[in-house]
């Protein structure tokens, strides 16, 4: 996992969102972006999670999938990771217009999933004006990461 870091911006002031799914990628993401000086934040959707990710060197919240925005504050994020179960959400699709919405022109997100919900995850990012979307082999998972097309389409 830890090499898909590379895909954030070795820039200052860089804002990565996460939602987790495990503590150790959760810990492994902030420890890289403690050394890099980036600001990271850290969303569990499930109680569970939310308790097992309180050690870690972040800011850490607990949110509601259905709520109508992920972000707190009106900022905008750099790189998005997710490496939540997206089978367990009510509703993909929203949970990514969403995402969409809280994401820089031009910011990469990096979804890990299933080797069988990849090419279905992919025609939903397109769907949803994504752009350059590459699916990755990480072991047994597939990590399909994209672009936010900068553009005048609203999501």
């Amino acid at each position: 996992m830890r090499e898909l870091f590379d895909i954030i911006p070795k820039l200052p002031g860089v804002r990565v969102y996460h939602f987790a799914q495990d503590e150790e990628t959760a810990k492994e993401l902030s420890e890289f972006c403690a050394e890099a000086g980036h600001y990271l934040e850290i969303a569990a959707l499930e109680d569970e999670v939310y308790k097992r990710l309180g050690g870690i060197e972040a800011k850490v919240r607990r949110i509601d999938e259905h709520k109508e925005r992920y972000n707190q504050r009106s900022w905008l994020f750099d790189t998005v990771f997710i490496t939540y179960d997206l089978t367990k959400l009510d509703n993909q699709k929203e949970f990514f217009k969403k995402i969409y919405r809280m994401m820089k022109n031009a910011a990469d997100i990096v979804v890990i999933v299933e080797p069988s919900q990849s090419e279905k995850l992919q025609e939903e990012l397109q769907e949803l004006n994504f752009v350059a979307i590459n699916p990755i082999e990480l072991g047994q998972k597939i990590a399909v990461t994209a672009k936010k097309m900068h553009g005048w389409t609203r999501v």
